[in-house]
């Protein structure tokens, strides 16, 4: 049942290609757009295999599935599930950022990334202040 993680991951990474091709400006994009989307296959493939060869298995072993017979029990593998998360929100944070040879691809879609967060911070805090009537900050 490898296809199925396989394609798990596959489709994350496809996913965070497609957010880097469509959601990004170009005032997000201050690195040539290539280093940015590679930096997307990068950290999607990265999640992407977290997810697909950790969790879906977990998840697998955890649900009732007749004909699926494993040496591991669901309680032993329900253990990997907190460091799976924690590896999750490591990553997310930024602990790819230093790896020698995709760093510079992680870190320019990490800036591509904030940058378009604060735009849209800003966007909803001009919003709010609208509607709360207030003047826009200079």
């Amino acid at each position: 049942m490898l296809w199925i993680e396989g394609s798990v991951a596959l489709v994350i990474a496809l996913a965070f290609v497609l957010y880097a091709f469509f959601a990004f400006k170009p005032e997000h994009v201050e690195h040539h757009p290539a280093r940015v989307r590679i930096g997307a296959a990068i950290q999607g493939l990265a999640i992407g295999l977290l997810i697909g060869f950790v969790i879906v298995p977990l998840r697998t072993q955890v649900m009732d599935m007749r004909g699926y017979e494993t040496s591991v029990s669901a309680g032993t593998a329900s253990l990997s599930f907190l460091p799976a998360l924690l590896l999750l929100i490591a990553i997310r944070r930024g602990a790819l950022l230093k790896m020698p040879l995709v760093s510079k691809y992680l870190r320019a879609f990490r800036r591509a990334t904030l940058l378009k967060a604060r735009d849209d911070a800003n966007k909803a805090l001009s919003k709010l202040d609208e509607i709360e009537g207030r003047r826009a900050a200079a």
